[in-house]
């Protein structure tokens, strides 16, 4: 039987899908071999662009045997995602050992940065929205909020996918769309100064490259 095909909705990632056809693993999804062209198209499973399609096996049963006549636990481990941030000043300094609270859904997470400023923490994957706030030092503290848009980050191939990390590491070149605006250009050479590469004003391949390395290094 061929497997049934899933077309990516913006904010959708491998992990949402496999939740909503109720896989608890998104490798089973991912390693099926009618989606190796999607792996070859898009490294990271997590980073996919509306309009691809991921091909959803049929799922298969493993039976388990037991005892009759006693009663069995049975735990079903859920499936989350893995958030990550490095929350930063204006100076590009850390923000570290700052409290945080993170709203994804219905849950409520709170803590503290590490000392590079890194949130790290698992996650429900449905939500497409979440709040992050920080807290500074003083009283009362300041206190720093970021409404945030989970899942929608689009491929560095394609040029929303690059105006999304340009913005978020402070390179601001709103609306994130496929239009390589003076706006766009201006944050791409503000980068490429800043990351001493060559001032083009174009997504280039090196652009491209080391924005990618800076922003999704995990």
């Amino acid at each position: 039987m061929s497997a049934q095909v899933h077309v990516v909705k913006q904010g959708e990632t491998l992990l949402s899908i496999a939740h909503e056809h109720r896989f608890r693993s998104w490798e089973t999804i991912w390693n099926h071999e009618d989606n190796q062209a999607l792996r070859d198209k898009r490294p990271d499973p997590q980073v996919l662009a509306e309009g691809d399609e991921v091909h959803i096996p049929e799922k298969v049963t493993t039976p388990v045997e037991v005892v009759t006549n006693k009663r069995h636990t049975f735990v079903v481990k859920a499936l989350r995602a893995r958030f990550r941030t490095v929350v930063l000043d204006d100076r590009g300094k850390a923000l570290a050992n700052r409290r945080f609270v993170l709203e994804v859904g219905e849950e409520s997470l709170s803590g503290f940065t590490n000392d590079q400023g890194v949130i790290e923490l698992d996650i429900d994957p449905r939500p497409q929205t979440g709040k992050l706030q920080v807290f500074g030092e003083g009283t009362p503290p300041r206190v720093l909020t970021w409404n945030l848009k989970l899942g929608s980050l689009n491929p560095i191939e394609l040029l929303s996918g690059v105006k999304a990390r340009l913005t978020n590491l402070g390179f601001v070149c709103t609306p994130i769309d496929e239009e390589l605006n003076d706006v766009t250009k201006r944050a791409l050479r503000d980068f490429q100064i800043v990351h001493r590469l060559t001032v083009t004003g174009e997504p280039d391949d090196a652009t491209r490259a080391h924005l990618l390395s800076i922003h999704d290094r995990r």
